[in-house]
């Protein structure tokens, strides 16, 4: 009986550690198709897992219209300023706050509708 549930809690803690990506406080594992330290450096800062909230790390950051440098500029906000936001994308690659050759961009709900209305450099936010 012991060796028995012995054995299930075993396999119910591997199952939970496999599915929900290890332990607390372990690191995540890089997202899919990242295969070197140099590819994690274009990784963005803030993630926004889910409908969430970022604040700006920095002033004068740009609300584009679109996932890179190329799109129009829609506003500037500054440090301290919370944008409700959706899971980072790539997009165009850019340097901006401290970082080089970075291609994540939050997309971002300005004015509180649920739908995405402009995106922020991810290395400029910080998840809220």
């Amino acid at each position: 009986m012991n060796k028995t549930l012995s054995a299930i809690t075993l396999a119910t803690t591997l199952f939970g550690c496999a599915t929900l990506g290890g332990v607390a406080g372990a690191d995540p594992a890089p997202a899919a198709g990242l295969q070197s330290p140099a590819d994690r450096t274009s990784i963005a800062a803030a993630r926004c897992a889910g409908y969430g909230w970022v604040i700006s790390n920095t002033d004068g950051l740009h609300v584009r219209s679109g996932p890179g440098t190329n799109y129009d500029i829609l506003v500037t906000v500054n440090r301290g300023h919370r944008l409700s936001c959706f899971p980072v994308v790539a997009g165009g690659r850019y340097t901006a706050c401290g970082t080089t050759d970075a291609n994540g961009w939050i997309p971002v709900d300005r004015d509180g509708n649920a739908r995405i209305d402009g995106y922020v450099a991810s290395t400029c936010v910080r998840d809220a």
